[in-house]
């Protein structure tokens, strides 16, 4: 499975850049943009510490006495602590104490990534592990395979608390399966953020206006639109200059076009006979390749489209040379709003090409991690006490002082969440605040009932109301005909196409796929800009079985047989 580290970086450098300005004023300040929804309508019913009683030593959800556990961890160097306090004597390793009887010490911690994978894996070569900590699935491979640690079957279906188990059900039935090897549970997937994360089309109010543009049903109306902005002059200046929409050399940005030919970039399906197929050698990867040639010849799409990463391709969006592009529901924050503050933007499904209704893709939904337990451990169930702590005051409080003490501190930027000894992320916390702040809206809920986040979402939309067009982005994700509408309807209709293949990478996946990618991408961008025929696909499948495709798709489906 590919690792995305740049993307989780991004998506935390975005959680720690929202909470610069949270709880700046009365009520607090957040931003679902970054830590996302859940599927639950109402957030108040929070799980009490002793929801899970039962446990072993435990009495009123504390262990009584109290126990220790160790961990590693990560935390960024934005992290301010207080007088006196340090990595394990904070707020957080203070409240798992008093509230669950639980004394946190980590063994050593990192403010690097890279530094973290790297003292992990020695960690894990010398057999000596804490309690606890996050692995990576290559690094959870290794940890079962040598028998370090502990089944955590019983211990979730017993003890798990209610919200923890919401998250992981909102994350979709693979993330579990994921962690279960041999049908046993051996780890507690870091959730992630992957499932809200899947395409929805953003396109430019004004040109729309401007060149009597209607909203787009289908793939057809889409690629009127293209053709439109590219050739009837939208920005008014009257050359030839502006684009259909926006793509990147590794075809990132085009995910969602691609999905509406029912094409997905760099996943494995599962065909009519159930077994598990590479998704780029489809024949609807041709045809939509096809369509992008046509675009490109006909000076629809970015010339030098080829050179430039997602951050270079974003730029065309500042340079005021294309109207319309394929991101997440918080496109209209980042990259419109971050490119070109105060120009408006209306969010659009997915359309299909044909009657069958567009799936989007997306990879497995977890955080790049596992929470794993060292074998023998004689309370494997207070793993999930730890991530009851991070779920209850992140994402379910409607406690401002909680907010401000636990997450970040009040019109500053310290964010520090980031010591909370584990975590797991509410996967549809975005689409949660679109359901909790349009309840508000339409009277259906006071505004006290929602959480501090949820609460700055609120006051946001009610200054773009009130005139303050610096904060159109939050309308148009969480208004009520915002982005959040478009992931409600995807959930309800289930358009969604998730990666079948949810395991670390095959030997041939190490040997051979960087090559074949290379292959690969070379290929597709030589079929779009035209100086390759559409019929070279058919090249590029044959060799890419041969150069070992064949070998790769034998071994995923070794894996995907045994599940």
């Amino acid at each position: 499975m590919k690792r995305k580290g740049a993307r989780r970086v991004a998506i935390l450098m975005a959680v720690i850049f929202v909470f610069a300005g949270l709880l700046a004023g009365c009520s607090s300040k957040g931003d679902k943009e970054t830590t996302k929804p859940a599927a639950t309508s109402d957030t108040k019913a929070t799980a009490a510490p002793g929801d899970t009683a039962g446990e072993a030593g435990m009495k009123d959800g504390k262990y009584d006495p109290p126990i220790e556990l160790t961990t590693v961890s990560n935390y960024t160097s934005l992290v301010k602590f207080d007088s006196g306090d340090d990595i394990n004597n904070n707020m957080w390793t203070r409240y798992m104490l008093d509230t669950y009887g639980i004394k946190v010490t980590r063994k050593w911690a990192t403010t690097s990534g890279e530094e973290l994978q790297q003292k992990t894996n020695l960690m894990i070569a010398s057999g000596d592990i804490p309690d606890f900590f996050a692995a990576e699935p290559q690094q959870f491979k290794q940890l079962s395979e040598a028998g370090l640690i502990e089944d955590l079957t019983e211990a979730y279906e017993k003890y798990a608390p209610p919200h923890v188990k919401q998250l992981m059900e909102e994350a979709g039935p693979e993330v579990l399966q994921s962690a279960t090897i041999d049908g046993k549970l051996m780890a507690i997937p870091w959730t992630g953020l992957e499932r809200e994360s899947v395409p929805v089309v953003w396109i430019r109010s004004d040109w729309m206006k401007k060149l009597n543009l209607s909203a787009p049903q289908t793939m057809d109306d889409i690629l009127k639109i293209a053709d439109a902005f590219a050739n009837q002059d939208p920005d008014g200046n009257q050359k030839k200059d502006t684009l259909g929409f926006m793509i990147d050399k590794d075809l990132n940005a085009a995910k969602g076009f691609l999905n509406g030919f029912h094409a997905y970039n760099n996943i494995w399906l599962k065909d009519a006979s159930g077994k598990l197929v590479y998704s780029n050698i489809q024949p609807e990867m041709k045809a939509a390749l096809g369509k992008l040639q046509e675009m490109f010849k006909g000076g629809q799409l970015d010339a030098e489209f080829a050179v430039k990463d997602m951050t270079k391709a974003f730029e065309t969006i500042g340079a005021n040379k294309v109207g319309m592009f394929f991101s997440d529901r918080g496109g209209a924050n980042y990259p419109a709003n971050t490119s070109l503050p105060n120009v408006e933007w209306n969010s659009y499904p997915v359309p299909s090409i044909d009657d069958q209704p567009a799936k989007l893709q997306h990879d497995l939904n977890i955080f790049g991690n596992y929470w794993v337990v060292k074998k023998g451990s004689k309370h494997p169930e207070a793993v999930l006490k730890v991530l009851e702590a991070f779920t209850e005051k992140f994402y379910f409080t409607t406690s401002d002082e909680d907010y401000k003490k636990f997450i970040a501190p009040p019109g500053d930027s310290n964010p520090v969440w980031f010591l909370a000894p584990a975590k797991m992320y509410r996967p549809l916390n975005n689409l949660e605040s679109f359901r909790q702040v349009n309840a508000v809206l339409k009277g259906e809920k006071d505004a006290s009932e929602l959480t501090p986040q949820n609460r700055g979402v609120l006051d946001r939309i009610n200054g773009y109301k009130g005139g303050d067009q610096s904060l159109w982005w939050e309308y148009a994700q969480n208004g009520p005909e915002g982005s959040g509408r478009i992931i409600e309807q995807y959930l309800k209709n289930d358009q969604f196409m998730p990666n079948q293949f949810t395991t670390t990478p095959t030997p041939a996946m190490i040997s051979k796929q960087a090559n074949l990618q290379a292959i690969m991408m070379e290929t597709f961008t030589k079929i779009i800009m035209g100086t390759a025929s559409l019929d070279e696909f058919d090249n590029f499948v044959s060799s890419w079985k041969k150069l070992g495709g064949d070998e790769m798709t034998k071994e995923v489906n070794d894996w995907y047989a045994k599940q």
